[in-house]
């Protein structure tokens, strides 16, 4: 069997193995060659390997060590990516499971991981693991950038970024099982830029919000007010929103308590409660079962096509509802709250990230203009 070895010395380069040749005291002998055709032969002592060997147990034990190894490596020189993207899927892309609100295994967003999967293993497939080199990579990254959208838009960077991360995972796993020597992710120049996504700026001005909660008024979209209020209130997340129930809202504090296998970073957080909040909750509250467990929003599926019907009635245009969490953010920053104070209510672990999600309207630059002109002035 062939393999790539090292072990003990770096100049040991072993190749195929044999096996014992004899022994004599704490002596063993191994014969190895760069491959199973390859006449010359070298004799390698346990010295050469860097392992210490007293008795022929351990000198047993050692050589099933040795072709355990190789048979790793003869396990990556077989495997397609097709049949290691099953095997991860397998063990790693399965419902997240959590402990004392932690989570210890699996992935919160399955869909999204399995879809990237698919394509994955549409490009790759049969292609044996050991074959795929960063060239491969960029090039699959380039003609995923030139496939539209099935909205027949262009591709986003950040989109076929997370392809490439889930890229990059499966092949870590398949370094960790030895089935590869090296992530070719490594070889080459960084193949996941976050700096060449395009990050929206979208804000919703105070006029289209009247506008889109007056949208909100006829009966078919009425359920959509209380939560369009909450986002823009709390700059908590989708997910977050729909995954709260009433045993997470103290009214007397006037606080609602985001558990932490409900956030996208698994950090528990508390977000205070406004008056026109306050209103819409108690409204909630009081036409709801008593049920602690029950959902606060009542809202079990994606309400998107809601949200779209809302800002055509309201005439607002290229608005999504996540938009709302960065106008939130900003408003934030604009009322004076400094940016750890932010940090802690919507969540982000980085200022880096924080710093994503800010966006300079036209009063915040004019702001910046006549702070440069006060200082221009004070020193002429």
């Amino acid at each position: 069997m062939s393999c790539d070895l090292q072990l003990g010395k770096p100049e040991y380069v072993a190749g195929y193995i044999s096996a014992v040749s004899s022994s004599t005291g704490s002596s063993a002998y191994y014969c190895l060659a760069p491959d199973a055709f390859t006449a010359v032969r070298a004799w390698v002592t346990p010295g050469d390997l860097g392992i210490a060997i007293s008795n022929s147990d351990e000198i047993k034990a050692t050589l099933s060590a040795l072709r355990y190894i190789c048979q790793k490596a003869v396990d990556g020189d077989k495997l397609t990516f097709k049949a290691l993207a099953d095997r991860y899927k397998e063990t790693k892309l399965i419902p997240a499971e959590y402990v004392n609100q932690r989570k210890i295994a699996g992935v919160r967003s399955l869909a999204p991981a399995l879809f990237a999967v698919e394509i994955l293993v549409e490009h790759f497939g049969d292609r044996r693991i050991r074959a795929i080199t960063h060239s491969d990579i960029e090039a699959f990254k380039l003609a995923r950038l030139k496939v539209l959208t099935v909205r027949g838009t262009t591709r986003s960077i950040a989109s076929v970024n997370r392809e490439l991360e889930i890229l990059r995972a499966i092949l870590n796993f398949a370094l960790r099982q030895d089935w590869i020597s090296k992530n070719p992710f490594n070889s080459g120049a960084s193949l996941i830029s976050k700096a060449d996504e395009t990050h929206r700026e979208r804000l919703m001005t105070f006029e289209e919000e009247k506008k889109l909660l007056a949208a909100c008024e006829v009966d078919s979209r009425k359920h959509l007010r209380p939560i369009l209020i909450a986002d823009v209130d709390t700059a908590m997340r989708r997910g977050e929103l729909l995954k709260l129930r009433w045993r997470n809202v103290d009214f007397a504090a006037r606080s609602i308590e985001i558990e932490a296998f409900n956030t996208k970073t698994a950090r528990a957080r508390t977000v205070a409660i406004t008056s026109r909040l306050e209103s819409e909750l108690k409204r909630l509250w009081e036409n709801a079962p008593r049920d602690s467990e029950g959902l606060v929003f009542g809202i079990k599926d994606n309400f998107k096509n809601g949200f779209t019907a809302a800002c055509k009635a309201a005439e607002i245009e290229d608005l999504r509802f996540h938009d709302l969490r960065h106008t939130a953010i900003t408003r934030m920053i604009e009322a004076g709250m400094q940016p750890a104070e932010v940090m802690r209510v919507s969540g982000h672990t980085t200022p880096a990230m924080l710093w994503r999600y800010l966006n300079a309207n036209a009063d915040t630059a004019r702001r910046a203009a006549d702070a440069l002109d006060m200082l221009r002035n004070s020193k002429s």
